[in-house]
C-alpha cells in the first residue's frame, strides 16, 4: 500500500512563505475539469494532480519546543492559504438564479429550529446551477454572520482580490459597536453558535463525496476565512476562526474516513493480486487500483486543505489577544488530536496545549485541561503522551490551586486520569497537592479531590488483597482515620465527609462496621477512636440532612424526589441501628468529654418518632435518658453540658409522645442538683464553706444553669438564692469565678423563663410587678459586677444584661398592653456603665499578650466577646 503524505508534518518547521496558495491556481485546476462538473451530487472520476504539501524541514532541538518568546507573538499576518481571490470572469447568466439567499441561511442559523440538512440541500441546488453565484451567497452569509452590514456584490466578486474585498467590508463595518452575533450575551449566543457549527458540519458532510474535491468551493472558502482571520476587526477574526476550525474539523473527520477506505481497498487489491493469474478477476483488479488512485488523490487533497488551514489560521489565532478565539482554537485542537491521532497526536501539536496551560485567561486554561482529559481517557494514547506528561506535569500540579475553581476542578479530574492511566502514576509528594483540597470551601473542587483521595485509598486496600466487603470497608475506614489524623484538620471532619460522600457513600454509611470498631476493647488507639467518632457523626449528619456543611454552597437547594427518598431511607437506617447501640457507646466513652460531645449530637439526626412507634426500640429510650443524666452529673465541661442541654431540649419537645418521660427524668435531675446546691447554700452565705463545699455548690449550679437553657427552672425557686449568693460574695469581696458566673446565669435564665410564662399564661398584675422588681434588683447586681476587676465575671454580667434588657424592652411587649408593666429601661448610670464597658473592653486598641515568651498583638472584637452567648442565644431563638 502506498503511503500518503502526512496531514501535519513538522508543523512549526514549515516554510510558511513557500506554500502560498492562490485561488487562481485553484481556479486553473478547476478549469481543467469544469466541463466534467455535472449537476449530480457526485462528479465523475477524473485524473487528479498530486496536491501533496511542500515541506521544508529544519532540525529541531527538542521534540517539544519551549514556549515561544513573547516578542515573537506579534507576527506578521498568517500565511499558508493566500487571501487573494482571483476569480476568472464569470460566465454571463442570462436568467437570474432563483434559490436560497444569504439572509435565508442566516435566519435559519439564528433560529436554531430549522433542519440544517434542508438548508444545505437548498444551497447545494443553487451551487449546482451556478457555482459562482452559489459561492457568492455563501460568502455573503459569512459576512452577515460577522455582523457586517456590507455586501459582496457580483462586481466585487469578479474584479476585486480578497484583500481588497476585506478592506472594503472593514470600512463598511460599524466600528462604534463591538456587538456581533458571536458576542451576543445570553441564550441567543448559544443558539446562534450551535446553529452555525451545525451548518458547517452538515455542509462538509453533504459535500464529502463531491464538492470537497472540486478544488474550487472549499479552497475559496478557506482562502476567504484565512484572510478574515487576520483582520483587525474582532468580529471578522472571531467568526472566521470559528468557521475555519470547524471546517477543518469536518475535513479531518473526512480524511480519517478516506484513510480507512484506502486501507480496506488496498487490502482487497493485495488479496486479489496474490491470486494465481488464471484466478484473478482483471476487471475487479483494475477497478480496485483505480479506486486506490482516487482515494489517494482525495487524501492528498484533504491533507492540502487541512495543512493550509492549520498553518494559516490555527498557528496564528491560538495566541490571539481575544480569549474566545483562543478557546475556539484549543477546543478544536483537542478534537483533531483525538479524531486523527496518527497525524496530530505528536509533540509538534501537543506543545500548543502545554503552552496554553499558562494562559492568563481562565476559560482558555479550562478548555486546554478539558482537551487533555479527552486524550488521557484513551488508553492507546498514553504512550504518545509520555513526553508531554513529563514536561508539563509540574505545571498541571500547580494548577490545582488555580484562582478559578472551575479550572482547578478539571485539573484534579485530569490528574486522577493520569494516576489511573499511566503505569507510574503520580508520586506520593505529587499526590500531596490534592489531599488538602478536600477541606476547601468550594464543593465541586472538594468533591473532585475527594474522588482522587478515594481512589488512592482504594489502591492501598487492593494492594493488601482485601476481598470481603466488610473487611474492605473496615480497612477503608482505618486508612481514612489515619489520613484524617495526619491532615491535622481535626475540627473539619464534616468537610472531609462531604468531599468523599459522592464516591465513598457506601463505606461512610456502613454504620455496622463503624460501631463494631468503636465497641471493640482493643481495636483502635485513643486518637483513632476520636477520629472515627467524628467521621461517624459527620456521616450521620450528611445522610440525615443531605446538605453540605456550613460554608459550602449546594448547587441544588431543593432535593429531587429520588434524593428525598434516599434521605428518608438513610434516616430510618440510622435510627434503627443507633437507638440500641448509642447507650452502649455513651457508657463506654462517658468519661471522655470530647467523645461524649460527639455522641450526644447523633440523636439530633434520628427519626425520634421511632422511639414510640416501634415497640422494641422504646425500651432503649429509658437507657438514653439514664445515660444523659449520668453524664450531666459526671461532667462540668461547658461543651458537654451544652450538648446535654441541646439534646434534652429536643427530647422534651411536645411534638413527641415520649416528652413526658423526658420531662420527668430531667425534672428529677434538677431536683438532685438543687438539693445538692441547697446543702451548701447556708455555709456559702455565712462564709464558712470550705473549698470542697464551694466547688460542689459551683458545679451543681453550673449544671443547673446549663439545663435551664432547655427546661423551665422557675419551679425550683433558685432566683432568690442566687441573688443572695451574689450579694454576699460582692459584699465580702470573695469572688469565686465559677460560682458567681453560674449564679448569674441561673438568675438570668429564671427571669427569661418568667417572661415566657407571663406571656403564655397571662400572669396577674401582682406577679408582673414582683417580676419587674426582680429584674430591677438583678440588673443592679449585674451593674455592680461590671465594675469588678474579674474578667470572666464582668463579661458574664455584660452578656446577661444585654439579653435581659432586650427581652424586657418596650419593643418586646408591643401589642401586649397587659405586659407594659414588665418594661424595664436601663437607668442613666447603667447606660454609662455599659458604654464604658464597650469602650474599655470591646472597642479597644491592640493589647500586648505574652504567649510562650513571644509578644503577640491581639485585638479584642465583638465576635470574640459574644462567642460565649450560646446558651442565651439558643433561649432567645425560642421566643
Amino acid at each position: 500500500m502506498e503511503t500518503g503524505s502526512s496531514v501535519i508534518d513538522s508543523l512549526e518547521d514549515l516554510d510558511l512563505s513557500s506554500d502560498s496558495v492562490s485561488i487562481s491556481d485553484a481556479q486553473t485546476k478547476a478549469t481543467k475539469r469544469s466541463k466534467q462538473l455535472g449537476t449530480g451530487p457526485q462528479p465523475p472520476k477524473r485524473p487528479r494532480r498530486n496536491a501533496a504539501l511542500r515541506v521544508t524541514s529544519s532540525p529541531s532541538s527538542s521534540p517539544i519546543p519551549s514556549p515561544p518568546d513573547p516578542s515573537q507573538l506579534q507576527q506578521s499576518p498568517s500565511q499558508g492559504v493566500s487571501r487573494r481571490i482571483s476569480f476568472r470572469r464569470m460566465k454571463s447568466v442570462t436568467e437570474e438564479i432563483q434559490g436560497i439567499s444569504a439572509k435565508d441561511i442566516y435566519d435559519a442559523v439564528c433560529s436554531g429550529k430549522s433542519a440544517m440538512v434542508t438548508v444545505v440541500e437548498e444551497w447545494l441546488c443553487s451551487y449546482k446551477q451556478s457555482r459562482e453565484a452559489g459561492l457568492l451567497v455563501l460568502i455573503n452569509f459569512i459576512v452577515q454572520c460577522c455582523g457586517c452590514k456590507g455586501v459582496v456584490s457580483r462586481d466585487m466578486f469578479e474584479s476585486m482580490e480578497n484583500a481588497d474585498i476585506i478592506s472594503k467590508l472593514t470600512k463598511e463595518f460599524n466600528e462604534d459597536s463591538v456587538n456581533y452575533p458571536l458576542s451576543t450575551p445570553g441564550p441567543q449566543l448559544k443558539r446562534f453558535k450551535a446553529g452555525l457549527c451545525e451548518f458547517v458540519r452538515v455542509l462538509v458532510r453533504s459535500c464529502r463525496n463531491s464538492f470537497v474535491y472540486d478544488e474550487f468551493l472549499f479552497h475559496t472558502l478557506l482562502a476567504l476565512l484565512t484572510g478574515l482571520s487576520d483582520s483587525q476587526v474582532r468580529a471578522f477574526r472571531h467568526t472566521s476562526t470559528l468557521l475555519a476550525t470547524k471546517l477543518m474539523t469536518g475535513l479531518v473527520d473526512l480524511a480519517v474516513a478516506v484513510s480507512g477506505q484506502l486501507q480496506t481497498t488496498q487490502r482487497q487489491c493485495d488479496i486479489e493480486s496474490s491470486k494465481r493469474p488464471h484466478e484473478q478477476a482483471s476487471d475487479r483488479l483494475q477497478e480496485l487500483k483505480a479506486s486506490i488512485r482516487e482515494l489517494q488523490e482525495n487524501r492528498e487533497e484533504l491533507s492540502f486543505m487541512i495543512n493550509a488551514t492549520f498553518r494559516g489560521v490555527f498557528v496564528h489565532r491560538y495566541r490571539d489577544r481575544l480569549p474566545d478565539i483562543r478557546v475556539t482554537c484549543i477546543e478544536e485542537l483537542g478534537v483533531w488530536l483525538k479524531t486523527d491521532p496518527e497525524n496530530f497526536l505528536n509533540d509538534g501539536c501537543l506543545k500548543y496545549l502545554g503552552w496554553t496551560l499558562h494562559d492568563k485567561q481562565s476559560p482558555v486554561r479550562l478548555q486546554c485541561v478539558r482537551a487533555l482529559q479527552g486524550l488521557y481517557q484513551e488508553k492507546e494514547f498514553i504512550g504518545r503522551l509520555e513526553l508531554f506528561t513529563s514536561r508539563f506535569k509540574e505545571r498541571i500540579l500547580s494548577m490545582v490551586l488555580d484562582k478559578d475553581p472551575d479550572v482547578a476542578v478539571e485539573v484534579v479530574n485530569l490528574l486522577l486520569m493520569i494516576q489511573l492511566s499511566t503505569e507510574e502514576g503520580l508520586k506520593e509528594e505529587e499526590c500531596g497537592h490534592m489531599y488538602p483540597v478536600v477541606y476547601t470551601s468550594h464543593r465541586g473542587l472538594a468533591s473532585a479531590a475527594g474522588a482522587f483521595l478515594y481512589n488512592k485509598l482504594k489502591r492501598v486496600i487492593t494492594a493488601n488483597n482485601q476481598e470481603d466487603d466488610n473487611s474492605s470497608n473496615a480497612a477503608f475506614l482505618q486508612i481514612l482515620i489515619s489520613f484524617y489524623i495526619q491532615s491535622e484538620f481535626h475540627e473539619h471532619g464534616a468537610y472531609l465527609v462531604d468531599s468523599l460522600w459522592t464516591v465513598a457513600g457506601s463505606e461512610l454509611r456502613d454504620w455496622d462496621v463503624m460501631t463494631a470498631l468503636l465497641l471493640q476493647d482493643s481495636g483502635l488507639m485513643y486518637e483513632e477512636e476520636g477520629a472515627l467518632l467524628e467521621i461517624m457523626v459527620c456521616s450521620i449528619r450528611q445522610a440525615a440532612e443531605a446538605t453540605p456543611p456550613v460554608g459550602r454552597i449546594q448547587s441544588k437547594k431543593i432535593l429531587s424526589l429520588k434524593h428525598k427518598k434516599i434521605q428518608e431511607q438513610d434516616r430510618t437506617r440510622i435510627t434503627t441501628h443507633f437507638i440500641p447501640i448509642l447507650p452502649q457507646l455513651l457508657s463506654k466513652y462517658s468519661a471522655d468529654a470530647e467523645k461524649v460531645v460527639l455522641l450526644l449530637r447523633a440523636p439530633l439526626y434520628f427519626d425520634l418518632d421511632m422511639y414510640s412507634s416501634t415497640q422494641w426500640l422504646e425500651k432503649h429510650f429509658g437507657l438514653l435518658l439514664s445515660q444523659i443524666c449520668s453524664i450531666v452529673k459526671k461532667h462540668t465541661d461547658a461543651a458537654v453540658l451544652q450538648a446535654c442541654a441541646r439534646l434534652a431540649s429536643t427530647l422534651c419537645s411536645d411534638c413527641y409522645t415520649f416528652s413526658s418521660r423526658a420531662h420527668l427524668a430531667f425534672g428529677q435531675l434538677l431536683d438532685d442538683l438543687t438539693e445538692c446546691f441547697n446543702t451548701y447554700l447556708s455555709d456559702l452565705l455565712e462564709g464558712t464553706a470550705d473549698e470542697d463545699g464551694v466547688y460542689n455548690a459551683a458545679t451543681a449550679l453550673k449544671r443547673i444553669a446549663a439545663l435551664s437553657s432547655a427546661k423551665d427552672p422557675t419551679g425550683w425557686q433558685l432566683f432568690d438564692s442566687c441573688l443572695e449568693l451574689l450579694k454576699s460574695r460582692i459584699e465580702s469581696l470573695d469572688f469565686d469565678t465559677e460560682l458567681m458566673m453560674a449564679a448569674l446565669k441561673c438568675a438570668a435564665f429564671h427571669l427569661m423563663w418568667a417572661k415566657v410564662n407571663a406571656v403564655n399564661i397571662k400572669a396577674a398584675e401582682a406577679d408582673l410587678k414582683r417580676l419587674k422588681k426582680e429584674v430591677r434588683l438583678f440588673c443592679r447586681i449585674c451593674q455592680t459586677c461590671l465594675c469588678l476587676d474579674q474578667t470572666k465575671i464582668r463579661d458574664q454580667a455584660f452578656e446577661v444584661l444585654c439579653d435581659l434588657l432586650l427581652l424586657y424592652s418596650a419593643a418586646s411587649v408591643r401589642g401586649e398592653p397587659v405586659l407594659q408593666t414588665l418594661v424595664h429601661l436601663p437607668s442613666d448610670s447603667l447606660r454609662a456603665e455599659l458604654a464604658s464597658f464597650l469602650l474599655d473592653f470591646v472597642f479597644t486598641d491592640s493589647e500586648n499578650i505574652e504567649l510562650d515568651g513571644i509578644l503577640l498583638q491581639t485585638q479584642i472584637t465583638v465576635p470574640t466577646l459574644t462567642s460565649g452567648l450560646y446558651d442565651q442565644g439558643r433561649f432567645l431563638q425560642r421566643l
